[in-house]
């Protein structure tokens, strides 16, 4: 039950990548832009730059408190989720065989 505990805590309430962070990108010369667009409660950071000489965007999804939720790049017309909070806290509830929660956070998603 800890590790649950502690593999969910670090889930919830750690945050990996603030919008702030998405604004320091554009020191790098690869990096042609980055714009914020009010989406839900939060922001999205609408990141471009080059890789490969092709250019990529990436869009980070951030809730009220500037947490990141997900994290998408489009490349070549086709769309990578990087990073979903709501997955993550699933595959760990899948983990540690917590069905019932599993079940709430899906009834979640779909709302």
């Amino acid at each position: 039950m800890n590790n649950l505990t502690a593999e969910l805590h670090s889930l919830i309430y750690k945050n990996t990548i603030w919008p702030s962070d998405l604004l320091e990108n554009l020191t790098d010369p690869s990096y042609l832009s980055v714009n914020f667009e009010t989406y839900l409660n939060g922001l999205c950071g609408k990141i471009v730059f080059v890789d490969e000489g092709k250019a990529i965007e990436a869009y980070y999804y951030f809730n009220e408190k500037n947490f990141i939720q997900k994290v998408e790049m489009i490349e070549d017309d086709r769309t990578t989720v990087l990073y979903d909070r709501i997955e993550e806290i699933a595959k760990v509830l899948l983990k540690y065989d917590r069905f019932e929660e599993f079940e709430e956070t899906i009834k979640l998603l779909a709302a």
